[in-house]
């Protein structure tokens, strides 16, 4: 008995390092886990297929050490990059799509991207429109139809006045390098010298040819301010609900009321069956251990109350001594 109880202690000691081991592995593997981000939106399609943009250049170059000292003498346009972002309920997605595509026509803006996706009975669209530079303001301000709430309402600005001239004091330069150079191989009298300077005006077009894409990159996000919106349907129904009081109750009212009632309630039981399920898988290694030790504890419990029986027989069978 004493062997087989000791087993069963090693065995439950074993299973219990296995069920800890296995839980801290769940959780490591958590952790570290973390849900793909979305793809952010190309700029190339979005201008056309002959547009050029190298995600890997950065549009702001470093500060000079001196503040200005890019910018041109005398007057000088400041230049800003704007955009905004807007997520909005709605109890008409589609009616609030159009609102929000005509307002971007009417400033003189242009739909840029539009997706509509569901998911079961839920839909939401997503979709992009550009405006002219300084018509943003005016934008954000309207929400469109049907918008029942403003969930998020943002809007970015950054200055890129150095940069800006800075790419185009340098493309100028750089032309003026590259003629430079070509008259200089109208004189080259040997062949490595004209190897030399037709590889320095190689050099000099590929860099040229990398500022001018920047200039345009620079110029079409400020000439133009993109905001991105998504619009969800509005599934809590006290948002859009009717004018109900309790002075006056139609039947409409009432049917409303208990269709509200119900949808609660529905959504309480299922709430409370998943937050059960998710104690079950929680509780579950202390659950196994539970049902393991009173196991064994009705084991051995059982084995000496037959051993207590089996000494009383013996007791009551021997015969009294004379």
């Amino acid at each position: 008995m004493k062997k087989r109880t000791k087993s069963l202690i090693v065995l439950l000691a074993f299973i219990l390092i296995g069920l800890l081991g296995a839980g801290c592995a769940m959780a490591g593997l958590s952790d570290k886990s973390s849900p793909p981000r979305e793809p952010s939106p190309t700029m190339g399609g979005e201008y056309g297929e002959d547009f050029w943009y190298d995600e890997d250049a950065s549009l702001v170059n470093p500060a000079p050490d001196k503040p200005g000292a890019l910018l041109p003498e005398g007057e000088i346009e400041r230049k800003y990059i704007q955009n905004g972002v807007l997520a909005l309920r709605s109890s008409d997605i589609q009616k609030t799509y159009e609102s929000l595509k005509a307002l971007a026509l009417d400033l003189g803006g242009r739909l840029v991207s539009y997706e509509q996706l569901s998911s079961g009975d839920v839909k939401w669209i997503t979709m992009r429109v550009a405006v002219p530079f300084g018509k943003l303001n005016e934008f954000m301000e309207h929400t469109g139809d049907h918008v029942t709430k403003t969930e998020t309402k943002t809007v970015t600005s950054e200055e890129v006045t150095e940069s800006f001239y800075d790419t185009q004091t340098r493309i100028k330069s750089t032309e003026e390098l590259i003629a430079h150079y070509r008259s200089l191989l109208t004189k080259a009298e040997t062949i490595e010298d004209t190897l030399l300077v037709q590889s320095r005006i190689d050099d000099l077009t590929r860099e040229l040819e990398s500022l001018k894409g920047r200039m345009q990159v620079l110029q079409n996000l400020t000439g133009e301010s993109r905001i991105d919106i998504t619009i969800r349907m509005e599934t809590d129904p006290t948002v859009t609900k009717p004018d109900v009081t309790w002075k006056t109750l139609k039947w409409s009212d009432v049917g409303y009321l208990m269709k509200s009632a119900i949808q609660k309630v529905g959504i309480g039981l299922i709430l409370a069956v998943q937050y059960f399920l998710v104690f079950l898988v929680y509780a579950t290694p202390l659950l196994v251990l539970a049902i393991l030790t009173l196991s064994i504890i009705w084991l051995v419990r059982r084995k000496r109350r037959k051993k207590a029986g089996q000494v009383k027989r013996r007791m009551t069978e021997q015969p009294p001594e004379d």
